[in-house]
């Protein structure tokens, strides 16, 4: 059994055999002519030219289109180069399929390209998909292939005839760092009124979400960091606080929104009950305002966003547990109101804790926030409870202030962040950004 070739390997031995028949052909013609010295190297020199100069001429435009010339040298060379070791890697894992040729076989790579954005920090690779390897696919990392790069996301395209996979440089800085206030005001400025960002590569319109993160690994500063945000957008953010153990989230509610701000039990409840009641005049407001378009939503209305920060879940619930059923049910009536039916109107659950487990918030209250980060390096149970089991969680070690996080059809499954670094005191800004929520109310 011959040697297994790649199409490379195969194209090469065709361009050295034309060489050499060109060779053996210049010879034959001297021999036969009786020329020697310069008359000889000239018809040698012509003859092997003529014999590989079309196909190596053809191999050369193909091969600049395939990398494609027309972005450019330095682009050329870093897609030629990934490609390359993407293509290594496929043949060193059995991922091709073989014709053979004579007494060897011929090595059959699937296609491969490459996409990257501007800066070659971000980028696509395509791998076109086949029956034979359908299946692999969507569980094969890629990231060892290529080089400081790491796959993001995997996903076909419309048509299922590739695969992508989104990658990013791993030696790039997700955390940006805002030495002064106004530095974080400017950036803050330039998103959407509806939008959030957490670093330089994750912002996103406003949704349900679940913040997960044991003590100390940045919950509360990503919260100062959200609040923030909210107050400084140019359409009013109506905040409620609900803290069981009235801890720095009541703190920080008592100094945003106080009379939105609740820490006892009962207190909360009537803060559940005061948020749904405002939902309920929204949707009726909504209602009329659909009539003209009635595939929007409350952002097309330019209506203000109500979200409900939720912090120690557990606790609450675990207390919700010590009352009747009668009592339970109504609660629990009042949450899953906001969770069913608040993305339309813009009312928004926001839930934060140490453990996502069935036993500290109920199941379909969870799986209805979509928008889900964890903080820190935690637990295998911990990432089940939030993303599911089954779910791919990248292998790094995460400071404080960073995590993964997913969200609907940005990141299927977890991809990394890392909350802004504060050169202020952020609390002290906070009470002076209060004034212009009054401002706008």
């Amino acid at each position: 059994m011959g040697k297994i070739l790649t199409v490379g390997q195969f194209k090469t031995r065709i361009l050295l055999g034309l060489f050499l028949s060109g060779l053996a052909a210049g010879i034959a013609l001297c021999y036969a002519g009786n020329k020697s010295g310069n008359e000889r190297f000239l018809i040698l020199g012509f003859m092997c030219f003529m014999a590989v100069s079309m196909t190596l001429f053809v191999s050369v435009i193909l091969w600049a289109m395939r990398h494609q010339l027309d972005k450019g040298i330095k682009y050329v060379w870093k897609h030629y180069k990934l490609v390359r070791l993407i293509e290594r890697q496929l043949l060193d894992a059995g991922i091709y399929t073989t014709v053979k040729i004579g007494d060897s076989k011929l090595a059959k790579i699937p296609w491969v390209a490459i996409q990257f954005e501007k800066n070659y920090q971000r980028g696509t690779v395509y791998i076109r998909n086949s029956i034979k390897f359908h299946g692999r696919w969507s569980k094969m990392d890629i990231s060892a292939s290529l080089g400081s790069y790491v796959v993001e996301q995997v996903y076909l395209t419309d048509n299922e005839n590739h695969y992508c996979y989104d990658f990013y440089d791993s030696a790039i800085e997700r955390r940006m760092v805002f030495e002064n206030f106004e530095a974080f005001k400017s950036y803050a400025a330039s998103l959407n009124p509806y939008e959030l960002f957490i670093d330089k590569y994750s912002k996103f319109r406003l949704a349900h979400q679940l913040l997960v993160g044991q003590t100390g690994s940045g919950k509360t500063y990503a919260l100062h960091g959200y609040v923030l945000q909210m107050l400084l957008k140019p359409i009013k953010y109506h905040l409620y606080f609900a803290d069981p153990k009235s801890s720095s989230l009541a703190l920080l509610g008592g100094q945003v929104s106080p009379e939105t701000t609740a820490d006892s039990f009962n207190g909360i409840v009537r803060l559940l009950e005061s948020f749904v009641a405002e939902m309920e005049k929204r949707q009726l407001q909504l209602k009329n305002l659909l009539r003209n378009k009635i595939d929007g939503d409350y952002r097309d209305f330019g209506l203000p966003p109500y979200v409900l920060l939720f912090d120690e879940y557990a606790d609450f619930a675990t207390f919700l547990q010590t009352k009747d059923k009668k009592q339970r049910d109504y609660v629990n009536n009042l949450i899953s109101q906001i969770v069913l039916k608040g993305r339309q109107s813009g009312f928004f659950l926001w839930v934060v804790m140490q453990q996502a487990g069935s036993n500290n918030i109920p199941t379909y209250v969870r799986d209805n926030l979509p928008w889900k980060v964890v903080l820190g390096n935690a637990e295998d149970q911990t990432y089940v409870t939030a993303f599911g089991a089954g779910t791919d969680i990248p292998l790094r070690k995460l400071e404080t202030g960073e995590g993964v996080f997913t969200y609907p059809a940005v990141a299927n499954k977890p991809r990394l962040c890392s909350f802004p670094t504060f050169g202020f005191d952020v609390l002290g800004v906070l009470e002076g950004a209060v004034a212009l929520t009054i401002d706008k109310s």
